[in-house]
């Protein structure tokens, strides 16, 4: 296959399509990765798009959602199990978009549509395929009716209408990110309960993979989840934001003798961005009143200028004796 295929189309798409993906503000970790992994490979194709010019090609995705956005749609996965979004390899003459919507409709049997009547690229995410392949997948955003799939004979017929609370809970790493921030609604911020240490466990976790790549967590996965369960959720002065049943950020409050402590604000990275955190530091300064202190490492810069935008200043800085990693750090302090 050759540029031809596509009608003259493919030098300007080539160049435009680099430009949206370089553009991508990442939903997490994961898809920061990819927009890096997706440049770097792609620079380096002859026929993007082609599944037999090279073991890695572009394919495409659809985001499938129910025209009143009250659900996403997944199916299982034929060899793999997986609950995944509809997407595959893209036909002689397609572009990605073309593709995606062709195997959101093939698929599921649904009438689908490009949400808003045009492409809108909104996650991307690069990983092994088949046959030693890679895939640098591209993920656009689709609506269908809310009405029952209808898969045809050789395709999953695992296919399932899912509340996007359920959809996030059962979502691999590479699709996670994108359901949360595209899940519909507003955060509301409560008291924490027993039943969310796990959640906030991971979402403490992909906060600081996003937020502090160069700070390790130096604790393993299962440790972090014992640590939140055990000594956090239920012993401390605790906040969680909920979107329909997601935990998106978490914070945690210290009262010392020498006042109160924000010891730990983490946000979801899909809902960085949002205002959610100016609203757990408006509930901190409320139990606060007399006064805030923290810390934060002092390469975080956007955590520092969201704190000295909420009037926090710097008062001490340290090459990091006092914490776990032994990143320098900066205390702050907020005075009413």
């Amino acid at each position: 296959m050759t540029f031809a295929a596509y009608g003259g189309r493919m030098p300007e798409t080539r160049h435009d399509l680099r430009a949206a993906v370089a553009a991508r503000r990442p939903v997490d970790a994961r898809e920061r990765q990819s927009v890096d992994d997706f440049l770097r490979l792609f620079d380096t194709l002859v026929d993007p798009f082609s599944e037999t010019a090279s073991p890695v090609h572009v394919t495409g995705s659809a985001i499938l959602v129910s025209e009143d956005r009250t659900r996403v749609l997944l199916h299982q996965h034929k060899r793999l199990g997986l609950w995944l979004q509809p997407g595959g390899h893209i036909e002689p003459g397609e572009l990605p978009w073309d593709g995606s919507l062709r195997e959101a409709s093939e698929e599921t049997g649904l009438p689908v549509a490009f949400a808003g009547g045009e492409p809108q690229l909104v996650h991307l995410d690069v990983h092994p395929g088949p046959r030693k392949h890679t895939h640098l997948d591209l993920r656009y955003l689709v609506t269908s009716p809310l009405v029952p799939p209808t898969p045809p004979e050789g395709e999953s017929q695992q296919v399932q209408w899912f509340q996007w609370h359920q959809a996030i809970g059962m979502a691999e790493p590479g699709l996670e990110g994108v359901l949360r921030a595209l899940q519909p609604g507003t955060p509301k911020i409560r008291t924490v309960r027993g039943a969310d240490a796990g959640e906030c466990a991971h979402v403490y976790l992909r906060s600081r993979a996003f937020g502090l790549p160069d700070v390790p967590v130096v604790h393993a996965e299962r440790d972090v989840k014992r640590w939140m369960a055990d000594e956090v959720v239920g012993r401390t002065d605790m906040w969680v934001a909920e979107v329909d049943g997601v935990i998106a950020g978490l914070m945690v409050l210290g009262h010392e003798r020498d006042g109160s402590w924000v010891e730990h604000l983490y946000l979801d990275p899909s809902w960085c961005g949002r205002g959610l955190g100016d609203q757990f530091v408006e509930v901190a300064k409320r139990r606060g009143a007399d006064g805030l202190q923290l810390w934060t490492f002092q390469c975080n810069g956007p955590a520092r200028r969201f704190y000295e935008r909420h009037g926090f200043t710097a008062e001490e800085f340290t090459e990091g004796a006092g914490n776990e990693e032994r990143a320098p750090d900066v205390r702050y302090r907020w005075k009413p």
